[in-house]
């Protein structure tokens, strides 16, 4: 749980804590050597020293090299070893050494070591009070473990009787399920079949009902060839009202010119006979 995650946590501070006091210590004893190789004026300020060659690389000075002094340690060093500067109380940019430098920055490291080290000793004595604590609740935690264990025992044996008893309501389900699909579809065939038929004589009544529109066209259309052929007649009829006879008119001509007489007259008459029974009706 989260309290013994804390725990380990603790326990890991306490290893970087040794490895910072290891750290600590040789900081320290570079520091005091640092100390005692410097000789002040009674201002604060260090003695200049003259030599000959740089302090840190030895390499020798001359009109392209020229010397320059460390405003902290007071040592002659070169160009590329007096590149950093440091700024004082007044805001002045001093000249300082790279090892003055990593001096510095060494003091500064130590003493946030020193306040790190004071740190982890306040949690190495709250880890010692944390330990003490889960010791305590590991024994409480571990009867309410053995409790719980035979609670869960009791409850997979109940719960694994109450699955076979779903399992087999399960089953059940699924053979009422199957039968039930069985009938979905039989009755799909079925109403597949139905929509078929429907299918076929919705086809059969629009060709009946295309085939009654081309009577009705054919009926309207014979109609009008009837009154138009009565038109006829009556036409004719009235043209030989004021004719002489057909029998008087077959006696004069010839008999062939009788025959196409009679051929013509023919089917004036039949129609003639044939409208009259249609104009009865």
């Amino acid at each position: 749980d989260e309290s013994d995650k804390a725990y380990l946590r603790k326990l890991n501070s306490i290893d970087s804590f040794s490895s910072l006091s290891s750290f600590s210590s040789s900081q320290t004893s570079s520091s005091s050597f640092m100390s005692k190789s410097l000789s002040l004026k009674p201002d604060g300020s260090p003695d200049f020293k003259n030599d000959n060659k740089c302090h840190i690389c030895d390499k020798k000075f001359s009109l392209t090299n020229r010397r320059h002094h460390c405003r902290y340690c007071g040592n002659s060093i070169c160009e590329d070893h007096s590149i950093k500067r440091s700024v004082k109380e007044e805001g002045k940019k001093i000249r300082m050494c790279d090892n003055c430098d990593r001096e510095i920055i060494s003091g500064e490291i130590k003493d946030e070591i020193e306040n790190e080290i004071n740190r982890l000793q306040n949690e190495i004595l709250l880890v010692r009070e944390l330990n003490e604590r889960l010791a305590k609740e590991h024994s409480e935690k571990f009867s309410k473990v053995n409790s719980l264990e035979a609670e869960l025992t009791n409850a997979e044996k109940a719960q694994k009787q109450k699955e076979q008893t779903l399992q087999d309501k399960l089953n059940q389900e699924l053979e009422r399920g199957e039968k039930a699909r069985t009938d979905v579809d039989e009755l799909r065939r079925a109403l597949e079949q139905s929509h078929t038929c429907e299918r076929e004589i919705g086809d059969k009544c629009t060709a009946y009902e295309a085939r009654l529109a081309n009577l009705k066209s054919e009926s309207e259309t014979l109609r009008e060839r009837k009154e138009e052929l009565i038109n006829q007649v009556e036409h004719l009829t009235n043209k030989l009202k004021g004719s002489l006879p057909l029998d008087q008119i077959k006696m004069v001509l010839c008999p062939r010119c009788q025959q196409k007489l009679n051929q013509t007259y023919r089917p004036f008459s039949m129609n003639g006979s044939v409208l009259e029974d249609e104009g009865e009706s």
